[in-house]
């Protein structure tokens, strides 16, 4: 084992280490004891985060609140705490640990903003890395700042616009697979398995010209079936264990899809992507020279494999799931009508591959887009902990338990903080009472959310992409992505529910999928819509 000279690298070695069933429960055995008497003895006198609304008990013992968070819907937390305890409360986690929500304006804004003070939980960075190696979804700090100024340039408008041509060429194999499977009388199709095939051989040519062509050959390739594997609730570990056990399986079968592409993609795809960084490197005004960069402003061979993964599994999953959430929403029989106006306004473009700028400035479109963002979001939640004690403003006060009224709460080193995306893109004092309704009209009368300005998000005012220095990289690939798809489909096919009586479930691993729950009680990821040629509408 290599010499460790600091906590990163110790870090570092502890992602070499297989994790065994002995390994996790010995250390969640530690684990215990020490918050329990933290929990019991210490926490009821000195914690800063008593004062804070939230539940009278503990909960469970050992999960404290988490039963009731899991069993919320989109997997993260009860609507009715934020309706009792307002914008800003503790609960209990793990072992009575309190845990701290807050939807808070101005805390969110405090926190996202300063990203590297609010670095992501340790046991979520050790989660990620076991997903994504080192990549720029799970490092922080100054590891995150290098990776992430390497890689912005590749995600520009204009690096975005050089893709259209890859986005149409798959949009429009979907489009006539579907159209063959659907005959003259249309048919019923899984769309979020199709749609999750068409994503990861974009993803696969626009990153580093490597052709899943899984669209055509389906899960036969192993990486191809290890990823669509990875975020599966049929699994039984998933099934038998939801919550905690469900998210350790998600980390034990996270290294077949690592070690996959590690073996898979060939020299050829990797040096494509280190190509591309460098290209856009060369183009970008602050490197215009990337060959003077530092040694320790370069990417690691080993970096370069992580940074593919990450693409690979993040930059499919949350799109495909995303589109078919939103086939799904424009098939209920209260907006069809929605459907079929944006269907009229996609079918008033003059070209089949109309360019970037022509698309976003299809109103209706953008409308959907941004509602469905607002309304579905596919992650449902994010955490930070603070990295040193911290005071975090609040825009909304809250009361203690004596009565006193505060404008802030005090921050222990390293507590967790959850930021529920969900709530914060359906909060009522933002949207107004009609938050819980997939209105796109919200987006064409002008801005009637106001506060919706006091979100820190990169995008539309919503937390769907978060915002600050972590802000998802790749999303304008994904909203370009997603209109590609819905103007290529759209124009030339209608949805409808395959059965109004099916409850299609959302079920949340890393990202809320679409399941439908069996005869024998195990979940199927699956989106059935009824697929009909336009003309065969009545």
């Amino acid at each position: 084992m290599a010499s460790i000279h600091s906590l990163q690298d110790l870090y570092d070695q502890l992602l070499l280490i297989p994790i065994t069933r002995w390994h996790v429960g010995g250390a969640a055995l530690a684990y215990a004891v020490f918050k329990l008497v933290q929990q019991m003895i210490i926490d009821p006198y000195y914690s800063p985060l008593r004062e804070l609304p939230g539940p009278d008990n503990v909960g469970n013992i050992l999960w404290g609140h988490l039963p009731q968070v899991i069993d919320a819907e989109g997997g993260f937390m009860n609507d009715e705490w934020f309706a009792k305890y307002g914008p800003t409360f503790q609960y209990r986690g793990l072992f009575m640990s309190r845990r701290i929500a807050t939807i808070d304006p101005r805390a969110i804004s405090h926190i996202v903003n300063r990203s590297y003070d609010f670095p992501k939980p340790a046991f979520i960075q050790f989660s990620l890395g076991r997903i994504f190696g080192r990549g720029i979804l799970s490092v922080d700090g100054d590891d995150h700042r290098r990776q992430r100024k390497i890689m912005n340039p590749c995600f520009g408008p204009a690096q975005i616009r050089d893709l259209m041509p890859v986005f149409y060429r798959k949009a429009y194999e979907l489009r006539d697979i579907w159209v063959d499977k659907m005959g003259d009388v249309g048919t019923v199709l899984n769309t979020h398995l199709w749609l999750t095939r068409t994503t990861l051989d974009v993803v696969g040519l626009a990153g580093f010209d490597y052709d899943f062509d899984s669209l055509q050959r389906g899960e036969t390739n192993e990486l191809v079936r290890a990823l669509m594997e990875l975020f599966s609730p049929t699994s039984t570990w998933v099934n038998e264990n939801p919550g905690i056990g469900g998210s350790l399986s998600l980390i034990l079968s996270a290294g077949r899809a690592l070690g996959f592409t590690t073996g898979l993609l060939s020299a050829n795809s990797r040096s494509h992507f280190r190509a591309n960084m460098a290209s856009d490197l060369k183009d970008s005004e602050r490197m215009k020279d990337s060959e003077r960069m530092k040694d320790s402003e370069r990417m690691k061979d080993s970096e370069v494999i992580d940074q593919i993964t990450t693409m690979i599994i993040a930059g499919h999953e949350t799109t495909s799931t995303t589109v078919a959430w939103l086939l799904y929403e424009l098939s209920k029989a209260e907006n069809i009508h929605m459907q079929e106006k944006l269907r009229e306004e996609l079918l008033s473009v003059k070209t089949d591959e109309p360019t970037m700028d022509e698309l976003n400035a299809l109103p209706y479109l953008d409308a959907i887009i941004r509602e469905h963002l607002r309304l579905n979001p596919v992650v449902v939640s994010t955490a930070r902990c603070a990295d040193k004690d911290d005071v975090v403003p609040l825009s909304i006060p809250f009361v203690d338990r004596n009565g006193v009224e505060h404008t802030e709460f005090r921050m222990p080193k390293e507590e967790p903080v959850f930021l529920p995306i969900l709530y914060m893109n359906r909060d009522k004092s933002i949207w107004g009472e009609d938050a819980l309704e997939f209105r796109p009209e919200r987006w064409l009368i002008g801005d009637t959310h106001l506060r919706s300005g006091e979100i820190p998000g990169v995008f539309a005012g919503v937390m769907t992409f978060i915002g600050g220095p972590r802000a998802c990289i790749g999303y304008r690939m994904a909203l370009m992505e997603m209109k590609v798809l819905t103007f290529v489909l759209l124009r030339s096919i209608s949805f409808e529910l395959s059965d109004p009586n099916l409850k299609i479930e959302r079920r949340t691993t890393a990202v809320v999928r679409p399941v439908v729950k069996k005869e024998d009680g195990s979940y199927e990821t699956t989106m059935p819509l009824h697929l009909k040629h336009i003309r065969d509408r009545d």
